[in-house]
């Protein structure tokens, strides 16, 4: 009797954590995918621009879908490689490099030796197309703000003469600068439209320099700011010679709401958010090896202090304008040149 009682404890026994292991393993769901997010920026926050935006982006990654990430500001142009080479190596599934300056890195120097790490690089190249694991992002992506801001500037210049400083030339710029020529001339053909190049994202003391320049030798009283810490001195030159600015990617009024009109906006968080949904659903090829053609810059931020200073009739052209863009029945250039146009005649 005792050895059929044992028997049938350890019979029990055995049910038991069968069915235990049974139960666990058939409804306990595998551990979910940690991601991990690695971003890339030339500047940081203090530009309120492409930085800044970029910043906002990684951190809304974080907070809506719970990755990891990780954030290298200031990134010079020698530690490009070392850096993005770093985040793959330690397992980052996804490297964003922001800024024009990273193309050559992560188009053709790193992605090329990390086949399991995603890259996207904005902007991007239209021509060629990237490596199968690299999105970027299509180089016309604010041309249609652009435009609008030149609808705005022409109908708001009192002297006819405007400009663009730009920290750098590059085609993706260029194709800025155009789209906003197109648009001031849209609407005042007799307005001269100024660019200039710093040479530099970095340097305010050159950006008040060019802006003075502007201003005072060529009656300039509207200039569009495309410079990042530079851009914080053509901020500084319009605020000393009480002429207005129009910044670019963030709402920049903050850095000086008396003298900014508008700025272009920039929507560079949804597109990370676009890329990492595709991570997430296994869809990497829908966009992998493009140049996602996706208009991120197509409006204008609020008039701020000046809303009472831009006419009902301005506001109801650029409304009208934005329609017609978005209807293609006004078609916004997509110019590049490889230097700078002359100045008007």
């Amino acid at each position: 009797m005792k050895t059929i009682w044992l028997a049938s404890i350890i019979l029990i026994a055995v049910i038991v954590i069968a069915g235990v292991w049974f139960i666990y393993y058939t409804t306990t769901a595998p551990p979910a995918k940690e991601y991990k997010l690695a971003l890339m920026v030339g500047g940081d926050e203090t530009d309120m621009g492409f930085s800044y935006m970029a910043i906002q982006g990684a951190y809304r990654i974080r907070d809506k879908y719970d990755w990891e990430i990780d954030i290298s500001r200031l990134v010079s142009f020698a530690d490009q490689a070392r850096v993005a080479s770093d985040y793959a190596d330690r397992g980052y599934d996804i490297v964003f490099a922001v800024g024009g300056q990273f193309i050559p890195t992560i188009y053709f120097e790193v992605s090329p030796q990390y086949n399991d790490t995603y890259f996207a690089q904005v902007p991007g190249l239209e021509t060629p197309a990237p490596p199968s694991n690299v999105v970027g992002l299509h180089p016309a992506f604010q041309t249609v703000g652009h435009y609008l801001a030149g609808v705005l500037a022409g109908e708001m210049t009192e002297t006819n003469a405007v400009a663009a400083i730009f920290g750098m030339w590059y085609p993706y710029l260029s194709m800025e600068f155009y789209a906003f020529k197109a648009g001031v001339e849209s609407v005042n053909p007799d307005a001269k439209v100024y660019v200039r190049v710093a040479g530099t994202w970095m340097d305010a003391s050159i950006g008040y320099q060019i802006a003075s320049a502007l201003i005072e030798t060529k009656n300039v009283d509207i200039i569009v700011q495309i410079a990042d810490t530079t851009g914080r001195g053509i901020i500084a030159a319009c605020q000393d010679l009480g002429k207005m600015v129009i910044g670019t990617v963030a709402d920049q009024a903050v850095l000086a709401p008396e003298v900014t009109l508008t700025s272009i906006g920039m929507d560079t968080p949804l597109f990370m958010e676009i890329v990492v949904q595709h991570i997430i659903n296994g869809t990497w090829t829908e966009i992998g090896g493009t140049a996602a053609d996706i208009s991120i810059g197509d409006y204008l931020y609020p008039f701020h202090q000046f809303e009472d200073d831009v006419p009902q009739s301005v506001k109801d052209l650029l409304a009208e304008t934005a329609e017609d863009i978005e209807n293609g029945d006004i078609v916004v250039p997509r110019t590049v040149t490889a230097e700078p146009p002359p100045d008007p005649t």
